[in-house]
């Protein structure tokens, strides 16, 4: 039986996958859309310079199953891709955490000379089309689904595709519209999307609270509830909530060091910046109420 192993590099991360098979094996991941739509930058690599591996895959055992054991990944049995995909954005998110990258579920824009995130929380109500709106009016993407902040909340990477357009298999949701459905909603077109280039640090974090029916209202979030929304954004990444496959959850990659260490650069982090709260209809109109507070 052959061992196939791969490498996947991301920012100060690197993981090494082994998958043993009695078949040649040419690539474990034939697409990295979903890994770099959610880790904002991710290459692979044949082949590892790491002495161990960090994922392993018994691909021609019977059974199915996955454990999580000595920081270890166990596979065994079939798998898709997705659901791989699934199980190595979580796993990697985590050992970035650990190496003080903070993953937000969010898009950023630099607008009008400032750093703004648009924050997914608890809710997250509309920051793709925050984010659309705000370009139309000439800002320049930080990032689109995925930012990663420093402990000082300076912008490391971005996920940089506006739309995720391809699922790998295992990942498909019938719930999730195309997002050409909003644009149409909301805009006549896709505004020209222009990158931002150089440093940047968060200036302001706002949280998009955007249905077609709510009357308009914004305002400064208090302390509370701007750490206990940007908590929630950053424990997306550890899909606590994932089923992967019909009886296979997530495994735990959390843990109580790890819970501190977000719970304690929340604090520094909201602390220092103004959070503002928008309620309304349109992304016209939030950008509209935004642009109040910059």
């Amino acid at each position: 039986m052959a061992v196939y192993t791969e490498q996947i590099n991301c920012d100060v991360v690197s993981i090494r996958l082994d998958v043993h098979s009695k078949d040649k094996i040419e690539k474990i991941l034939e697409d990295m859309t979903f890994l770099n739509y959610r880790l904002a930058g991710a290459t692979n690599q044949v082949g590892s310079n790491l002495p161990n591996a960090d994922f392993i895959w018994y691909k021609d055992e019977e059974n199915k199953s996955i454990s999580f054991e000595n920081n270890v990944v166990t596979l065994r049995g079939e798998w898709f891709e997705g659901e791989i995909q699934r199980i190595l954005v979580s796993f990697i998110a985590s050992k970035l955490f650990a190496a003080d990258r903070f993953l937000f579920h969010s898009s950023a824009v630099n607008y009008k000379g400032k750093n703004i995130l648009f924050l997914g929380g608890e809710g997250n109500r509309g920051k793709s089309m925050s984010q659309i709106e705000a370009c139309k009016r000439g800002a320049k993407i930080l990032s689109t689904e995925t930012t990663v902040l420093d402990w000082d909340g300076n912008y490391i990477m971005g996920s940089q595709k506006v739309y995720l357009r391809k699922r790998a298999k295992g990942t498909e949701r019938i719930d999730k519209p195309s997002q050409d459905e909003g644009v149409a909603k909301f805009f006549e077109k896709d505004p020209d999307y222009e990158l931002y280039k150089g440093e940047a640090n968060i200036d302001l974090v706002m949280m998009p609270d955007m249905d077609g029916n709510y009357a308009t209202v914004s305002g400064l979030m208090a302390d509370y509830e701007k750490e206990y929304q940007t908590f929630h954004c950053l424990c997306d990444y550890f899909g606590m909530h994932i089923l992967l496959s019909s009886g296979f959850p997530m495994p735990l990659f959390d843990t109580p060091e790890l819970r501190l260490k977000r719970a304690n650069f929340i604090a520094h982090f909201a602390k220092q910046r103004p959070y503002v709260y928008v309620r309304c209809a349109t992304p016209q109109i939030l950008i509209d109420e935004l642009e109040k507070f910059l």
